[in-house]
């Protein structure tokens, strides 16, 4: 067996295990945790930091405005962090005596994780929400995320992401990921292992700010680094899963490699931090989901490399054979000749009678599976085929490639900052 297949196996029944275990964990979590699909018991600070938002800002306050929930028990702080467009003005016109909920602050720019602080200092609700300037709710979203909060030990709650009316193939695979996550936050929460609190729209009980601090300023990646501070405190952080929330996604290339650096590098670097987490002290998170995410990436990328090799190594072979027989490349009807029949029909044989082929598509299965799991929590009703088409046929080499560059950047301890807008998160 060639190590191409051998790493392949390994990577199928690691995920074939932790589905089933995810799988028969949510059944269980659902059977034991009744919890009220929605409430409003608690006195909620919307956090809006932003920085040169200027094209958004209004949308996201409007959508902060218009959630449904009591208007004398939620507050928006919005924290321009020194803004050089018109993001200041822009806010401050909702600024009204006849809705005193929106407050408007400027400060000296000084990063997310300050602005967010800056807000939290000028707070007194039970419960502060992050939410990116480039982030829109839908309104039943807040409520259902309050009654998530269900027991003292729930010390923060994430909602379902989204990507926001995806364009161009990168927006599309990143629209699919997003809601391949849907399924994978609620699957964590059934564990208490969830460690990511998504920055765009997450909720957390003040009283933990106040007992352990703020937001880490110098932290690339500030809302892992929570997550992972309250569960080093052994506190729960739940999911509300029909809570939906949209986010824009970047657009281009260089604006995807910018924001996978960063959270990556920042992955990497939070868990050295937090590495006392991984045990069997800390249940199925240090046991499963860590040590799992970790042995993924790698066998992911060892994985990646090595098909690229045997590809390159499968082609440059076939040239050689076709050099030995004096093949015309120049000759556009015999090269198509070629291509139609003799490459397409190796092709197609060596894919169809190898093992392989039907991992494949056990692996697509799951995607499929994701997708209707958060089709029925989050019930978005937008056609997904072709994002998803496209997305099982590059993600996993995209998704190597941006962790190859954010290896390189630890290894060379290269220093990675906040660029751009805090809502694009680049």
């Amino acid at each position: 067996m060639s190590l191409h297949t051998t790493l392949i196996y390994i990577l199928s029944f690691l995920a074939f295990f932790v589905t089933s275990f995810y799988i028969l964990s949510m059944r269980d979590y659902y059977k034991r945790r009744k919890v009220p699909l929605e409430a409003t018991d608690k006195t909620v600070t919307i956090i809006i930091p932003a920085y040169n938002e200027e094209e958004s800002i209004e949308k996201t306050i409007e959508s902060a405005l218009a959630l449904d929930y009591p208007k004398n028990k939620f507050e928006i702080i919005v924290v321009d962090d020194g803004s050089n467009d018109k993001t200041y003005e822009l806010a401050k016109k909702y600024v009204s005596s006849k809705d005193v909920r929106v407050r408007v602050f400027t400060k000296k720019n000084n990063g997310k994780g300050s602005a967010l602080n800056f807000a939290i200092k000028r707070s007194k609700k039970d419960i502060i929400i992050s939410m990116d300037a480039d982030t829109f709710a839908e309104p039943p979203a807040l409520k259902r995320m309050v009654a998530q909060f269900y027991h003292d030990k729930v010390m923060s709650v994430a909602p379902s992401m989204g990507v926001y009316k995806p364009k161009g193939i990168l927006q599309r695979i990143q629209h699919i990921e997003y809601y391949l996550g849907v399924f994978l936050r609620k699957a964590f929460a059934s564990v208490d292992a969830v460690h990511v609190t998504p920055g765009a729209f997450s909720a957390y009980r003040r009283s933990f700010f106040v007992k352990y601090g703020g937001y880490d300023e110098g932290n690339i990646t500030e809302d892992l680094e929570i997550a992972l501070r309250i569960q080093s405190h052994d506190y729960v952080i739940e999911n509300a899963a029909r809570a939906s929330v949209y986010t824009i996604a970047p657009k281009t290339l260089r604006g995807v490699i910018i924001q996978r650096r960063r959270w990556y590098v920042g992955w990497m670097r939070n868990f050295w931090n937090y590495k006392r987490l991984f045990g069997i002290k800390k249940g199925v998170l240090g046991t499963i989901t860590l040590p799992m995410a970790f042995i993924s990436i790698f066998l992911s990328i060892t994985l990646t490399i090595y098909s690229l090799i045997k590809v390159l190594g499968e082609i440059r072979k076939e040239l050689s054979f076709l050099e030995s027989i004096n093949f015309e490349f120049d000759n556009i009807f015999e090269l198509s000749q070629y291509v139609s029949k003799e490459f397409f029909v190796k092709m197609f044989y060596t894919l169809f009678t190898q093992p392989v082929f039907f991992i494949a598509l056990f692996s697509v299965g799951m995607v499929v599976f994701y997708l209707v799991f958060s089709r029925k929590k989050m019930h978005y009703k937008e056609k997904i085929f072709f994002n998803a088409l496209i997305f099982v046929f590059s993600y996993a080499a995209s998704y190597s490639f941006w962790w190859l560059i954010a290896i390189v950047y630890v290894i060379f301890n290269r220093k990675i900052v906040w660029r751009g807008k805090y809502g694009k998160k680049v």
